[in-house]
């Protein structure tokens, strides 16, 4: 059989549309050769069993199963389907489709899998763009800070947790952190898993630095713009933070192999050491006070305290050869209440911020880290409010960076200069400078470090690019290309008992985005679909004709060209000017046309109901 002799629009039978749904999907997965390779055997070879029941048989794989039911019980539900079909929807349903195998391909391909990131692809774009979006609200820049706090701030609490204040740039007290790392939850770990998971947790006090901080912002990110489960969680692996931070894999014989575990191991105790922290941040219920005033505690009503982060499953990889655990790859993981306002929801203001912030060095580096977060922060600000001249002040400055005390007076000055330089080379900032000529005759005496330099400003501008995109009222929405509708059909059908017992265990598998427990309790056994019947119960479910009609010149055109309608035949039946719509599909019109724009959403849905009705 030769696959491009299969016309578009033949009417494929089980044979063929193995072959096809192969051939069509496959570009989605060239990263991934053995599987592949198995889809090959299993799409261009017919069974005992698949002959007589020309069904999926018990020897076919979960993922290549699961990827077959995906298009003729939810795309196509009994619908004749063409090769044109399987085309149109791997195109349009590309994002969803990876998202919908994730679970199958850890579960059928462990060993592999484990070393893979669901993320890949959103990592890559930050790395195209050189930054990721970030919340750019001063409680949560706050409580970012938190976890850059170490042995120095955090004390022992009335409650035996370690604690310390959460202080805001005017010396206020917001409200406190305290550290709980034993309340993690292990309850659904196997026993090597949980004293894995403790061996984490046990350095939770050693783990709080920039990295720490870094690893709050991806997390946050990946939140924000990946698809979730059902219970809200992401799956967020150390690949995610190595890839970012540019670190060098292992080599061998000039093979580059995989990361070192220990890098891995210096991420994952840092995600434990943020699932430890459990925030209070003051509200109207709350008296803020000075910083000395803190003793006196009854100017203080605290609310009960939340965590910051969740942490629900994990992955753990295990050696082939001898079954030991080598340590924890992934985790399920979501921002909590007190966080979510400040990134999903009509009042959150998000930013950029520039990868550099992930691979400058938390040792050696550490005040480039935090002037950068902080400079971000202020220039989203400041681009709001047409700000972005005005001066900063030294003093306030050398408070973000927290340059060590063990500095003199010319070696912190030195060091403020070199890192503003070193961020204007890295093209972090655009340029910099002081806002009047430094009196060189007066450093060096008495005093003049804080009676005269601390007391001066300097102007620091942002690049173009973050001024133009902070300029935008960004919006960051994690589902643009993944169709919830799909998932949720899949559910559906599986509650209506569309299918036998094992095919509801596949499909509400599913949604769970990602996995089982660990890549070591990967089941065996494969469900027999072979014996499914079907009932019938409706026709085709029809995807589009559920999502809200939007009108866009990509709508448009592609409305025009499902009806075979040209400018002018569409103008007329709109009852605009053909070199109207012209401009709209070109987009070039300079203004926008609210009557015009409302006529052509009119038809846009006529159509869309005629199509479907």
């Amino acid at each position: 059989m030769i696959y491009d002799k299969i016309h578009d629009h033949l009417i494929l039978n089980y044979e063929n549309l193995k072959v096809v749904i192969f051939e069509e999907t496959k570009r989605l997965f060239t990263d991934r050769p053995y599987i592949l390779d198995k889809w090959k055997k299993e799409a261009y070879s017919m069974t005992e069993e698949e002959v007589t029941k020309q069904a999926p048989g018990n020897m076919m794989g979960t993922s290549f199963r699961a990827l077959f039911y995906l298009f003729t019980q939810t795309l196509y539900f009994e619908s004749h389907i063409t090769k044109q079909m399987i085309k149109d929807a791997v195109e349009k349903y590309k994002d969803t489709i990876k998202i919908l195998l994730a679970g199958h391909f850890i579960q059928e391909f462990p060993n592999d899998e484990i070393k893979r990131s669901v993320n890949e692809e959103k990592i890559e774009e930050a790395l195209n763009r050189d930054y990721i979006y970030s919340s750019m609200d001063i409680d949560y820049h706050l409580m970012r800070d938190i976890v850059t706090k170490g042995k120095r701030d955090f004390k022992a609490g009335d409650e035996g947790y370690l604690a310390t204040q959460i202080i805001d740039n005017r010396g206020k007290v917001r409200g406190l952190a305290e550290l709980r790392p034993y309340e993690s939850q292990t309850a659904e770990l196997t026993s090597d898993q949980q004293e894995m998971w403790l061996e984490l947790i046990e350095s939770t006090i050693n783990s709080l630095d920039e990295m720490t901080a870094d690893l709050f912002d991806l997390i946050t990110y990946l939140w924000m713009v990946s698809p979730k489960s059902n219970d809200g969680y992401i799956e967020f692996h150390s690949n995610d933070a190595l890839q970012l931070r540019n670190l060098k894999k292992r080599t061998a014989h000039g093979r580059e192999l995989d990361y070192r575990e220990e890098d891995r191991f210096n991420i994952m105790k840092r995600v434990a050491a943020l699932s430890s922290i459990w925030v209070f941040l003051g509200d109207q219920q709350v008296k803020v006070v000075n910083t000395k005033d803190l003793q006196d505690k009854e100017l203080f009503k605290f609310k009960d305290f939340q965590r910051m982060f969740e942490i629900g499953k994990i992955r753990v990889a295990y050696d082939i050869k001898t079954g030991e655990a080598k340590g924890i790859y992934a985790v399920q993981v979501k921002p909590t209440s007190i966080l979510t306002p400040y990134l999903d929801g009509p009042n959150r203001s998000l930013g950029l911020l520039d990868l550099k912030v992930f691979q400058y060095s938390h040792f050696t580096q550490r005040e480039h880290k935090r002037l950068t977060r902080y400079l971000n922060l202020q220039w989203k600000i400041r681009t709001l409010k047409r700000s972005l001249q005005q001066p900063f002040k030294i003093s306030t400055l050398l408070k973000i960076m927290d340059i060590s005390s063990r500095y003199n007076g010319v070696q912190t000055r030195d060091k403020f200069e070199n890192v503003l330089d070193e961020l204007q080379k890295d093209g972090v900032i655009k340029s910099w400078g002081y806002t009047e000529e430094i009196d060189e005759n007066q450093v060096g005496k008495k005093g003049w470090f804080n009676n005269y330099w601390t007391k001066l400003t300097v102007t620091i501008f942002p690049t173009e690019i973050v001024v133009k995109e902070n300029q935008k009222n960004l919006l960051v929405n994690s589902n643009n290309t993944i169709n919830e509708k799909i998932i949720e059909r899949m559910q559906q059908m599986s509650q209506e008992r569309t299918f036998s017992e094992s095919a509801e265990k596949l499909f509400t598998e599913i949604p769970e985005l990602a996995y089982k427990e660990t890549a070591s309790t990967i089941e065996t056994e494969l469900t027999d679909f072979s014996s499914v019947t079907i009932e019938p119960l409706q026709q085709a479910f029809d995807f589009e004709s559920m999502e809200e009609t939007i009108l866009t010149p990509e709508t448009m055109k592609e409305m025009m060209d499902s009806q075979n309608m040209s400018i002018r035949q569409t103008a007329e039946e709109i009852g605009i000017a053909h070199t109207t719509l012209s401009r709209y599909l070109r987009k070039e019109n300079k203004r926008q046309n609210k009557k015009n724009d409302e006529k052509m959403l009119n038809w846009l849905k006529e159509k869309a109901n005629s199509r479907y009705n």
